[in-house]
C-alpha cells in the first residue's frame, strides 16, 4: 500500500524520505520532501526568475486506513525573485484550504459525514479535532447551496408560495427565523431573532428580483412578519395559519372555559362537604354526600376532557361521543365554544372568497355576541387579522412544511449537542433542507 502512496506523492513533486511505523500508539509518521526546482516558479508579482531562499517545515494529519490515522512532516521552499525580490511560499499540493489535514483526509471526513455520522462521532472516528472536521463540512455544504442556487437561477426559478415561522435555537426564548419554498420545501433564508427588524434582514440580503413572483405568504399571527410581507411584496396575498389559529382557540378559549366550568363543579364540592359539619340529619347528611362526589366526578371528568373536546368529532369513539354529548349537554358555554370550534374549522375548508369572507364576518360577530369573556376576547384579537383568513379559501397553504421541518432542525441539535457556531449552524439547516440530502 505504501508503494502506491510513494507513486502518488512523487506525482505531486514530492519524495517520501522516512516511514516511521508505530505499532503501540498511532500515528505513523511520514516524512516528505519537495522535490520541485525553482525553475519551476515564477514570481507571482513580476513573473521574474526565482531562487530558492529558504525552507519550511509543516506538519499534516492525514487518514489511509480508518481510526489509524497517519501524520505527515513535509520540508519545503521559500523563493525569492531575483528581479523584484518579492518572496514567498510553495504551496504543499495535498494540504486541503485553510486546515492542517491533506485532501485525503478531507475526502475520508466528506464520506463519513454523508453516511449520516456526527462530526463527534467523525472526530472519535479519525482523531482529527472537531473544529477541523467542522470546517470541512461547511465548505461541503457552502459547495452544494452555491451550486443549487445556481442550477435555481438557471431553470430562471423564482417561488411563488413562502411559509415564514421561528423556531428556538436555545432555552430561555432566544430564536431564529426561517423562510420556506413552499414548492421546493428548501429553506431560502435562516436569520436570528424573531422581531421585525430581525426579519427585515430577509428582504435586505434577498434580491427583489428573485420575490417578484410571490403570490402568498404563510405564517402565524404571534409575529409582526405581515408589516413587512406587505411592504415588501404587496401583491403577495398574506394568509395565516390555520393549526396556529385552531391550535390557539383550543387554548385560550375551550381551555380556558372548560376549566371555568371545572372549578365551578370543584368548588361546588368544597362548599358541600364544609356544609356537612353542620347538618345532623343522617339522610341529608347521605344526600349531600352524594351531590358533592357528583360534583366532584364531575370536575374530574371535565379536567380529562381536554382532548375529547379538541379532536374532531368524526374521529372519535363510541364512548367518547356519548361523554361529549353530557358534557356538552350539560355546560352551555362549552356547547357554544365546541361549536364555534367546529364551524371555524368549516370556514378554513371553504375555497370561495365571497363565501369565506360572509362566513368568518358571521363567526366573529356571533363569537363577540356570545357573552363568554374568553371568547369574546379571541374574537376582538382575531379579528384584525380578518383579510388573512379570508385569503386561506384563495391559497390554502400553511405553515405544516415549515413546522415539520422544525422537528427536523431539533433533531439536528440534539445530535450536535447543540451548536456555538450559529452562521455554522444556519448553514447546516439549509443544507438539511435541500432536496437531495438526507436526514
Amino acid at each position: 500500500m505504501f508503494k502506491i502512496i510513494e507513486n502518488w506523492f512523487n506525482c505531486q513533486g514530492v519524495s517520501l524520505e522516512n516511514v516511521i511505523f508505530n505499532e503501540k500508539s498511532y500515528p505513523t509518521v511520514l516524512e516528505l520532501k519537495s522535490t520541485r526546482r525553482s525553475e519551476d516558479f515564477r514570481c507571482p508579482v513580476c513573473g521574474g526568475h526565482v531562487h530558492i531562499h529558504d525552507a519550511f517545515k509543516s506538519r499534516l494529519k492525514t487518514i489511509f486506513i480508518p481510526e489509524k490515522p497517519a501524520v505527515i512532516k513535509f520540508s519545503g521552499h521559500r523563493f525569492r525573485c531575483s528581479e523584484c525580490g518579492e518572496t514567498f511560499t510553495e504551496k504543499t499540493p495535498f494540504k486541503y484550504p485553510g486546515s492542517r489535514i491533506t485532501t485525503f483526509a478531507a475526502q475520508w471526513i466528506q464520506a463519513l459525514l454523508s453516511k449520516g455520522l456526527s462530526i463527534s462521532a467523525a472526530q472519535k472516528l479519525t482523531g482529527i479535532h472537531w473544529d477541523t472536521i467542522r470546517t470541512v463540512q461547511k465548505d461541503v455544504m457552502d459547495k452544494a447551496l452555491t451550486e443549487r442556487r445556481q442550477a435555481l437561477r438557471g431553470k430562471d426559478y423564482k417561488p411563488t408560495f413562502l411559509a415564514v415561522d421561528e423556531f428556538a435555537i436555545y432555552k430561555g426564548h432566544r430564536y431564529a427565523t426561517c423562510v420556506m419554498d413552499l414548492e421546493t420545501g428548501e429553506l431560502i433564508w435562516v436569520g436570528k431573532g424573531r422581531a421585525k427588524k430581525d426579519f427585515a434582514k430577509f428582504f435586505e440580503e434577498v434580491k427583489p428580483s428573485f420575490l417578484s413572483e410571490v403570490k402568498a405568504v404563510a405564517m402565524d399571527m404571534n409575529a409582526a412578519y405581515n408589516v413587512l410581507v406587505e411592504e415588501h411584496l404587496p401583491k403577495a396575498k398574506i394568509v395565516y395559519d390555520r393549526y396556529h389559529m385552531q391550535a390557539q382557540f383550543g387554548r385560550d378559549v375551550l381551555g380556558v372555559v372548560r376549566l371555568e366550568e371545572a372549578r365551578k363543579h370543584q368548588n361546588s364540592s368544597k362548599a358541600l362537604k364544609s356544609s356537612l359539619n353542620e347538618i345532623s340529619d343522617k339522610a341529608e347528611k347521605k344526600d349531600i354526600k352524594e351531590k358533592a362526589q357528583a360534583e366532584q366526578r364531575a370536575y374530574n371528568k371535565l379536567k380529562k376532557a381536554r382532548w375529547t373536546l379538541l379532536m374532531n368529532a368524526d374521529k372519535l369513539k363510541t364512548a367518547r361521543k356519548i361523554s361529549l354529548e353530557a358534557i356538552l349537554s350539560e355546560h352551555e358555554s362549552l356547547a357554544v365554544c365546541y361549536a364555534m370550534k367546529e364551524e371555524m374549522t368549516r370556514l378554513f375548508w371553504l375555497r370561495d372568497e365571497k363565501a369565506a369572507k360572509d362566513g368568518w364576518k358571521r363567526w366573529f360577530e356571533a363569537a363577540k355576541a356570545s357573552g363568554i369573556s374568553a371568547l369574546e376576547k379571541f374574537a376582538r384579537l382575531k379579528e384584525k387579522r380578518l383579510p388573512g383568513l379570508i385569503a386561506h379559501a384563495v391559497y390554502p397553504i400553511n405553515t405544516g412544511k415549515l413546522e415539520g421541518f422544525n422537528n427536523k432542525i431539533k433533531v439536528a441539535k440534539r445530535i450536535g449537542y447543540g451548536y456555538r457556531n450559529e452562521c455554522y449552524f444556519f448553514t447546516f439547516i439549509r443544507y438539511l433542507s435541500l432536496p437531495f440530502v438526507r436526514s
